[in-house]
């Protein structure tokens, strides 16, 4: 019996220290790159070492870390064996405050709707009791009539005591109702936070001497990114403008980046890194079925995703004991091989919440030229334009624009900055300081039938007058009518001093004005066509 209790001992010996064979580390992130799509994440840990061979297990990951990126690195004198990702279901990521806060007044309201209902109910049996009893009136019971109307009285006031009741209580269960959806809107906002399984990364390690050691994991994952956008300000015509670049950054990866060296890439893995392949191209012919046609042609290659190598299982890596990562210089734009990344100066803290956290980046004072633009045959308004060139060395990314002007915030505009072109162009709005009005010459609209021919002559005259304290340069766009086909002539008459674009109908004015000035400036053109067809002429 004793040795039957002492191999049971034994063996439950065994299993437990077969079960605390592998060491849990916890980490915390050190630092994150963020991509345009996906991010980079870098964890560090310390721990001691045994002798001989031993299994880490950095726990706490996000669940979705792409196991073929994991990288672990480190200094201590020890080898990695092998280095293999798993999920763990059973440990989730730690849920938010707001959220449990959230989620415990639901349940709380739930059960005050099921009570009130209860409750509503009991006034509901309560009325169809008095209803049935109610036809105590009409049997032949041998109630005098004072009897009978002292029944039906007892049975109205109560009748109007049980809808009362109902009503009030219909009235709670609409309120509890109201307050539950609202609270379960917000959870959905914050579904981000909801607790979500967790990656494990398991390391084997062997080591000729106890040691302290430190590790650094490193791994992509997806579900984060950023977005640059811009606040441009312009204090005035003359004057440079300020141009803020910004960063939207998400992180929806289930763990929180907490005061973690952040740094921006304009590149992104997902788009993946090798070049398609081209192969013959046949034409397809879809009146006739040519079978050796069809199948002559490959199918199209996907780009496959190439990723740094990374330790697997069986590989060994000897590290250097005193062997350190390479430093990040601070505040720096970084210009990479085929990327360029932005490193911020101090340690920045991103929620995983799923929403966009705006982190300024680089400010730049950018020399501007400034002209006013009018096109009066579609809007009256002239608008201001800032134009810059010189902006390819800034390091600029497209994206979304909020523009200010002498204080005032102007509207939206985008930065497209992947057209190649010398100038950017930035509007600026709408400038009321300038008034423009385009009138139809009546002493011109003149019409002349010669034949089956009828000749139309149409002309406009466009004032503009610069209201501002200052001179301004405009410039002025208005059209004449292309030709459809032979039929129809059409022919510029006057053109009034404007440059004239004769394949697109473009005619284009480029005019200074001085303080208070006004100008005139118009055009005519005439149309020829047949008479019996009806054509638009202005």
């Amino acid at each position: 019996m004793r040795t039957s209790i002492t191999l049971l001992f034994t063996t439950l010996f065994l299993s437990a220290f077969s079960a605390e064979g592998e060491k849990p580390i916890t980490s915390r992130i050190s630092d994150a790159k963020v991509f345009l799509s996906g991010a980079q994440v870098s964890r560090t840990a310390n721990a001691r070492v045994p002798i001989g061979t031993s299994t880490f297990v950095f726990t706490g990951l996000a669940q979705g870390v792409d196991p073929q990126s994991i990288q672990v690195t480190g200094k201590g004198g020890y080898t990695i064996l092998s280095v293999n990702h798993r999920i763990n279901y059973l440990s989730e990521s730690p849920q938010k405050k707001e959220l449990e806060d959230l989620q415990t007044r639901i349940k709380k309201l739930e059960k005050d709707y099921a009570y009130e209902k209860a409750m509503q109910d009991v006034w509901v049996n309560e009325e169809q009791l008095l209803q049935k009893n109610a036809s105590i009136g009409g049997q032949q019971n041998g109630l005098t009539a004072g009897q009978l109307t002292a029944v039906n009285d007892y049975v109205r006031e109560r009748l109007k005591v049980t809808k009362t009741n109902w009503l009030a209580q219909q009235e709670k269960l609409t309120g509890l109702h109201e307050e539950a959806e609202k609270l379960r809107q917000q959870v959905q906002q914050l579904q981000a936070q909801a607790p979500r399984p967790t990656s494990e990364v398991v390391v084997e390690i062997s080591s000729t001497v106890e040691v302290s050691a430190s590790f650094t994991v490193s791994y992509f994952v997806g579900n984060a990114g950023w977005t640059p956008a811009y606040d441009l300000r312009a204090t005035g015509v003359g004057k440079p403008i300020e141009l803020l670049m910004k960063a939207q950054v998400t992180n929806n990866t289930g763990e929180d980046w907490d005061k973690v060296d952040l740094s921006l890439s304009s590149g992104n893995p997902t788009l993946g890194g090798v070049m398609p392949t081209m192969n013959p191209w046949v034409l397809y012919m879809p009146q006739i079925l040519r079978t050796e046609a069809i199948s002559s042609r490959a199918p199209k290659q996907r780009a496959q995703f190439d990723m740094a190598p990374s330790a697997t299982s069986g590989e060994s890596v000897q590290l250097m004991e005193d062997k350190e990562a390479s430093g990040i210089v601070w505040n720096t734009v970084a210009n990479r091989t085929t990327t360029i990344e932005f490193e911020i100066q101090t340690p920045f803290s991103v929620p995983s919440d799923g929403t966009p956290h705006m982190i300024g980046v680089k400010s730049h004072e950018v020399a501007a030229t400034y002209k006013h633009y009018t096109t009066p045959k579609y809007d009256k308004d002239a608008f201001l334009y800032a134009r810059t060139t010189g902006w390819e060395d800034l390091n600029l990314l497209p994206g979304q624009a909020n523009v200010f002007f002498e204080g005032t915030y102007v509207g939206q505009s985008f930065l497209q900055l992947d057209i190649p072109k010398d100038t950017l162009e930035i509007s600026l709005g709408r400038d009321k300081g300038v008034a423009v009005e385009r009138v139809r010459r009546k002493s011109t609209n003149e019409k002349a039938t010669i034949g089956s021919k009828r000749t139309v002559t149409i002309g406009w005259d466009i004032t503009v007058r610069n209201t501002k304290s200052t001179a301004i340069d405009l410039e002025v766009r208005d059209q004449y009518p292309l030709s459809p086909q032979g039929e129809i002539e059409v022919k510029l008459e006057e053109k009034g001093g404007a440059n004239v674009n004769e394949q697109t109908g473009l005619l284009t004015w480029n005019v200074t004005m001085a303080p208070k000035e006004s100008k005139k400036l118009g055009f005519s053109y005439t149309v020829k066509h047949p008479k019996e067809m009806p054509v638009v002429l202005e």
